[in-house]
């Protein structure tokens, strides 16, 4: 770590952010968060959420949120589908005891008891299929910023925040994976803030948030983003980390009847949409013992007129759903550690079809997401003809199609219920 460096970066930074006028504006953020909260969370009233009053504060949470635009202020990009924020905010609504704990976080000043509190919370909620307390802490963070943005960071990941505390240097009263994740959320916060101060930065937390992500500083703590030049844009590209882990035969097929299990769920999931079903006939059988579709539901033939070397592509995919002699959606069901195989196949369907107008997922375990996020935004995917594939091609986690195919009235429901439920890699955010 270089001081000096450092210490100039501060200068450059604060030179330009205008951290008064940052500052009205998160007054204003929290203002209305705060209403909210008090007011329809908490308030022991009956009437329920809309969706667009609850958009309204996603807006504020999440860079992601429906409405928002490169310009907006927002706590940060959250990596949270539309969808669970407001099933989120229901839930909170409808479960006292557990809004009145995030409650009792949000005003806790102690750092101890504020700690454990996160603790409870997070064991409270474990039995609850939400966001709210997954293991990098960004939804209870993203809310802690919006309630208090002069004293909660803005860097919601937990990942972000050990990067930095090991980029700072900074020597930690306790061992980091043997804490429980409220003492890492408290003292990250601290640790940080302080640490940025030693440098000559105070103000409020969401300035000092955003020093972390201002790009020169960014490239020296996350040093593994690199910016190619093309002739029409500039391209943030994430170079990809070997993950070292392997994978045991027993894991290895485990992973591989999951991933049929969401292919056939895809499969049901279209076919209750009304939409016709293909399926790669290498795997059919192994779906068809997990679906049972009605007649006609599943096409024998691709009914499209695409030369050879295309049709070969498109009929390895995953799961497309079609409507009549069209493509709506096409899903790859990535289970292999590298994320490579949908991701080169996506690749390739527009490499061969640059004008084909298909909505693209990959669909992976949750705990997967960054990786499909950084190996989406190779050079190879961002440089593709058209768009780069991280503009085109959604993420789905194993659990968000789960959560959708459990859903009662899917014949009731339209293909675009999917955007509640998918996420974008996008540029790391303030």
């Amino acid at each position: 770590m270089n001081k000096a460096q450092i210490a100039g970066l501060v200068t450059e930074f604060v030179k330009a952010y205008d951290a008064e006028a940052k500052d009205r504006v998160w007054k204003q953020h929290s203002d209305i968060f705060r209403r909210f909260w008090s007011e329809r969370i908490l308030a022991p009233d009956t009437a329920s959420l809309t969706d667009d009053e609850c958009d309204k504060i996603i807006r504020i949470l999440d860079r992601n949120g429906k409405g928002n635009t490169k310009e907006s202020e927002a706590v940060a990009r959250a990596m949270v589908p539309q969808g669970a924020w407001r099933r989120m905010f229901h839930g909170l609504k409808t479960t006292p005891e557990l809004s009145r704990l995030v409650d009792s976080i949000f005003k806790e000043r102690d750092l101890i008891k504020k700690a454990e509190l996160i603790d409870k919370l997070y064991n409270v909620n474990e039995i609850n299929k939400n966001w709210l307390t997954g293991e990098s802490g960004n939804v209870l963070d993203a809310l802690l910023a919006a309630y208090d943005p002069v004293n909660n960071l803005t860097v919601v990941s937990l990942n972000d925040r050990k990067l930095q505390l090991d980029f700072l240097e900074l020597k930690l009263p306790f061992v980091w994976d043997h804490v429980s994740i409220g003492q890492k959320i408290v003292q990250s916060n601290s640790l940080l803030r302080e640490g940025v101060r030693n440098f000559g930065l105070d103000g409020s937390a969401r300035t000092q948030s955003c020093f972390w992500y201002f790009d020169p500083m960014r490239q020296l703590w996350k040093p593994n983003h690199s910016v190619i030049r093309t002739d029409k844009e500039v391209v943030m590209v994430s170079v990809p980390q070997d993950s070292g882990i392997g994978m045991n035969k027993e894991e290895d097929d485990h992973e591989v009847r999951e991933s049929i299990q969401i292919q056939a769920a895809l499969a049901d999931i279209g076919s209750q949409m009304g939409f016709k079903i293909w399926l790669p006939r290498a795997d059919r059988v192994r779906v068809l013992t997990k679906w049972t579709p009605e007649p006609e539901d599943l096409l024998d033939d691709l009914p499209l007129n695409f030369d050879r070397t295309l049709m070969k592509t498109i009929e390895q995919i995953d799961v497309i759903w079609l409507k009549r002699r069209s493509i709506v959606r096409a899903f790859e069901v990535e289970h292999t550690t590298s994320v490579y195989s949908g991701l080169l196949r996506m690749a390739d369907l527009l490499a061969l079809a640059p004008n084909l107008d298909i909505k693209l997922h990959i669909v992976a375990p949750i705990l997967r997401r960054e990786k499909v996020f950084s190996e989406i935004k190779r050079p190879v995917f961002s440089l593709l003809e058209g768009h780069p594939l991280s503009e085109i091609c959604s993420f789905l986690s194993y659990d968000s199609i789960s959560e959708l195919h459990e859903d009662k009235h899917l014949g009731f429901l339209r293909d675009r219920v999917l955007e509640d439920y998918e996420e974008r890699a996008e540029e790391d955010e303030d």
